[in-house]
């Protein structure tokens, strides 16, 4: 039992113990009651690749992440993979354009009408920049070319709000970071590849706070189309749970804690969804989780049934007042960064670092379930798992301080107390 009446989140957000009305958002949902079932892969050898996404289908994955080189043999990856029945998304390093003419290529030799192909294709210049601290101009052009050949169903207007996310910021920062980087797109590429805007986003374990996080997502969209007289178009909604809240030790809590995020993101409205493996931080690519991930999906959909209700969420007091806040406190901050020019100059000049690294130091965990929480004693950190050390910003500042950007520092809540009872333990 709580000793308050009111419940208080991480960023500092105080919730009323009862709502008894609310406003009325009409935020929107998906365009259907069911969400794709998204699992990634970094691709080294094609064939490889091929081998795990085959095994993902047969468990029921209706949805392929592929990470890969614009050199690598796109075929190789995509043998036997009927894709007229699943998403298909790319993360590309290097010409989004080239793996574009692959994948339209391979459509043709396989007989498969181009107007079947669904999915996203990620090539984000901010993003990028933000990530990396380097702006490469030559990527806007590469957008360019991929409006010239990117199927209707192949999204690549690309938003990775994401990354904002795995940098600890609050469910406002990263919707009002997400405007900014909307609108630096619309104001430069104008109607050109608007029904193909995709947003990436993180879902985190505050599940009504993920929900409303969401559903704002589609309030600020309709808001800048409005504000810049274009047409009321869907935005598509990629969301997935984020290492950022996962811990080495009981590890097994990972499992909740990625369920009630994704419950955020579905009830919200997100049209993909992925869920990190439990063991994502100290075991990448492993079957079990992968598998044990999928079934988090199906556990959400066929014994939970949100796969069959649309919009759940809409006329509860509670989220809608969540939304419409989350929404203005968005629209705030999108005003912050327009006032200096817009996100990559709010970017050049260390705003967005500043906030951030601020709202990482108000929400920073004093304890973390499973750590030094009721934490079981006989458990230790996996054999070759180091936690990550914390990054002082002035050190971080002195190390890219040839860049033209500060690049974001992504967090890890769990990373500081794990290494805090690992000395401990060591120390014994």
């Amino acid at each position: 039992m709580s000793e308050t009446v009111k419940r208080t989140y991480p960023h500092g957000r105080e919730v009323e113990p009862l709502y008894t009305e609310g406003p009325t958002t009409d935020a929107g949902f998906r365009k259907q009651p069911w969400w794709t079932m998204v699992q990634e892969h970094v691709v080294e050898k094609e064939y490889a690749a091929n081998d795990w996404a085959l095994k993902r289908l047969e468990h029921g994955a209706s949805g392929l992440l592929f990470y890969l080189h614009d050199h690598q043999f796109l075929p190789r990856i995509l043998k036997d993979i009927q894709l007229q029945y699943i998403d298909l998304h790319l993360v590309v390093e290097g010409s989004g354009a080239e793996v574009m003419e692959a994948l339209l290529h391979y459509a043709h030799d396989e007989i498969l009408a181009i107007d079947q192909l669904t999915g996203t294709i990620n090539i984000d210049p901010i993003e990028i920049a933000a990530r990396t601290g380097v702006w490469k101009e030559e990527l806007m052009y590469d957008l360019g070319e991929l409006s010239r050949l990117a199927p209707k169903g192949m999204r690549y207007m690309c938003v990775n709000a994401n990354l904002y996310g795995a940098c600890g910021a609050s469910a406002e920062m990263q919707l009002g970071l997400a405007a900014a980087h909307l609108e630096f797109y619309l104001n430069t590429f104008g109607t050109v590849g608007l029904e193909q805007y995709w947003l990436a986003l993180t879902c985190g374990t505050y599940m009504f706070e993920e929900i409303a996080k969401h559903r704002a997502a589609r309030l600020l969209w309709a808001r800048l189309l409005e504000e810049n007289e274009l047409p009321a178009v869907h935005l598509e909604l990629y969301s997935e749970t984020a290492v950022t809240h996962q811990s080495a030790y009981d590890v097994h809590t990972n499992l909740l804690r990625a369920t009630s995020a994704a419950f955020g993101a579905i009830v919200g409205g997100a049209d993909a969804v992925q869920i990190r493996p439990y063991n994502s931080i100290t075991t990448p690519s492993d079957a079990e989780g992968e598998r044990l991930a999928l079934n988090q999906h199906f556990l959400l959909a066929y014994e939970s049934y949100l796969d069959r209700v649309e919009d759940p969420a809409k006329g509860a007091y509670y989220l809608e007042t969540l939304t419409d806040q989350f929404a203005k406190s968005a629209w705030e901050i999108l005003g912050e960064i327009r006032e200096q020019g817009g996100l990559l100059e709010a970017l050049r000049n260390g705003w967005v670092q500043e906030e951030l690294a601020k709202e990482v130091e108000k929400a920073t965990p004093a304890k973390v379930m499973g750590v030094n929480l009721f934490p079981n004693e006989k458990d230790v950190l996996p054999q070759g798992y180091t936690p990550k050390e914390k990054i002082e910003r002035s050190q971080w500042q002195k190390r890219h301080q040839d860049k033209e950007i500060e690049p974001l520092i992504q967090v890890q809540w769990a990373a500081e107390l794990e290494r805090t009872r690992a000395r401990q333990s060591t120390s014994k």
